[in-house]
């Protein structure tokens, strides 16, 4: 499982973890677009290395990727996306999250869930 922050709208796209000095444990971002789209992150201005998952319009992982910190090389889908999501480096490997795997969203009080289906 990992607890994520929502970023649903142009300026939290565009900030995201941004200027975050650490991301505890089974935390990070989830990015929710309106329409499937290729996705391109980059590190700029992001003090922590993340893995990023992006996931289809079907709640399926296609793709996983590195962000380095202050990078401004891009780490893309290559497939149309609704959502990615940003959680510490290693953290899917650690968690043996892979693609293909399936993900549900869950909001719990103010804070949104991310669970696996591998979990």
């Amino acid at each position: 499982m990992l607890w994520v922050e929502m970023a649903d709208n142009p300026e939290a796209w565009s900030r995201g973890l941004m200027f975050r000095k650490s991301l505890a444990e089974a935390r990070g971002m989830l990015f929710k677009f309106n329409e499937p789209q290729e996705l391109k992150f980059w590190g700029l201005n992001t003090y922590i290395p993340l893995d990023i998952a992006f996931v289809d319009d079907e709640n399926r992982i296609v793709k996983i990727g590195r962000i380095k910190e202050m990078s401004m090389h891009s780490v893309s889908s290559e497939k149309d996306c609704i959502m990615a999501i940003e959680a510490n480096d290693g953290f899917f490997a650690k968690k043996n999250i892979k693609v293909g795997d399936k993900i549900k969203v869950e909001k719990d009080d103010n804070e949104f869930k991310i669970e696996f289906d591998n979990e």
